[in-house]
């Protein structure tokens, strides 16, 4: 047929506006959570190998003589009290932050909070402090309970250890482990988006190829419909019980492409079975004027190769070739390994005095031309289509595709 149905092609801005709409959304919430137990052994395990660190260095610097004054409180047992309650506040933080992070519009709200948290953060570290151990008390040179004497069960608040305590910890713990635990989840959590994007971008590609083949195999199916309708139709006047077989053969051939609708490679034996199923309807039209020849060697038939890929070519070759020829012609169908390399050739001998008169008629139909786009979009630059007019007047399409036993986009 000469007029041929155009398939829409899903528009690639409008699946990534889509994206980025999804993705704006999917922003709003975090992977993050404190029922997560790697968050938690990476902090203890972090402030775990301070703790380590630490007291190797006290020790170093009480055996070289520069610390002889320090007590055992203050190289272990103190360090141990901190460094547990910061491993267990730190997840606090960082699912805090990760939650509600310092970016558009919220910077300048959102900082404040986070400042005003720096303070609330050494208030909580400061009260669990004197609740497990006792404050140095300088007046009689001792460590005392400041809020809850545990021995006694008594309540006796002295703000004076508290209030020094406090101030003595205020900046350390906001600048060395408040502001680097919001540094820290800021930047896992915008790295975290960025991977997801990345991954949404890819699925959303591989879905948009996904699209683009199954609309240019949509296109080729209708158009090899009505071709082969348009052949049974004039087979109707002067052969009916011909006429009659093809339409079973029809039916046949369109059991065998609606087996896997939703795959786009297949075999090259069960491509093959699928080409020969169609050259036996084009057989009845054509009779003895068409003569088909497959050359493929066996131990290449399990290679997997786009579906509907020969038929199309056939197709044209009988179309543009056989069609024109009043003696008939041939067609010849061949594939060979070439290293990692597929090579497919469909060659027929073209139509009558082609070679004498010069005519190079225009081939890049509807069928070949989705075949194009269907090879680009399935293996991108690592493909070739060619079509080829030789001297001796006969036209070949060379296809050469990865040599792959498993699909792959």
């Amino acid at each position: 047929m000469n007029s041929d149905t155009q398939t829409a092609i899903p528009d690639a801005d409008a699946v990534g506006t889509l994206a980025l709409a999804e993705m704006s959304f999917s922003d709003q919430t975090t992977p993050f959570s404190l029922k997560d137990w790697r968050l938690w052994a990476a902090s203890f395990g972090f402030f775990g190998a301070l703790f380590v660190c630490g007291v190797f260095s006290m020790l170093s610097l009480k055996r070289a003589g520069g610390g002889s004054d320090l007590m055992a409180e203050e190289v272990v047992i103190l360090p141990l009290i901190q460094d547990i309650i910061f491993a267990v506040m730190a997840p606090l933080v960082f699912v805090v932050a990760a939650r509600y992070p310092v970016q558009r519009p919220h910077v300048a709200k959102r900082s404040l909070l986070f400042m005003a948290g720096g303070v609330l953060f050494t208030i909580l570290h400061v009260l669990l402090r004197v609740l497990s151990y006792p404050a140095w008390n300088s007046a009689a040179k001792k460590y005392d309970w400041a809020l809850i004497n545990w021995r006694s069960m008594h309540l006796a608040i002295h703000w004076a250890p508290i209030a020094k305590l406090f101030l003595w910890n205020l900046v350390e713990d906001i600048f060395a482990i408040y502001i680097p635990i919001l540094v820290v989840a800021h930047a896992v959590l915008y790295y975290t988006r960025y991977r997801q994007r990345e991954l949404r971008s890819v699925q959303l590609q591989a879905q948009l190829s996904d699209a683009r083949l199954l609309a240019l195999k949509s296109q080729l199916q209708p158009h090899f419909l009505f071709n082969t309708l348009h052949s049974i139709s004039s087979l109707m006047l002067r052969d009916v019980q011909s006429a009659d077989t093809m339409i079973a053969r029809l039916s046949d051939l369109l059991r065998m492409s609606l087996e896997d609708p939703g795959e786009h490679v297949t075999s090259l034996k069960r491509e093959m079975e699928f080409t020969q199923a169609y050259l036996e309807i084009e057989k009845m039209r054509f009779g003895d004027r068409l003569s088909v020849t497959f050359d493929v060697p066996p131990r290449i038939l399990d290679v997997l190769v786009p579906q509907c890929l020969l038929q199309p070519l056939v197709e044209n070759s009988i179309k543009y070739g056989i069609s024109k020829r009043s003696s008939g012609g041939e067609i010849t169908v061949q594939a060979s390994a070439l290293g990692d390399k597929l090579l497919l050739s469909v060659k027929d001998n073209g139509p009558d005095n082609a070679c004498a008169n010069g005519d190079r008629p225009v081939r890049f139909g509807v069928g070949l031309t989705a075949t194009r786009e269907r090879l680009r979009t399935l293996y991108g630059k690592n493909q070739d289509l060619t079509l080829d007019f030789l001297s001796d007047g006969h036209v070949v399409v060379n296809i050469l595709i990865p040599n792959r036993g498993q699909a792959r986009l």
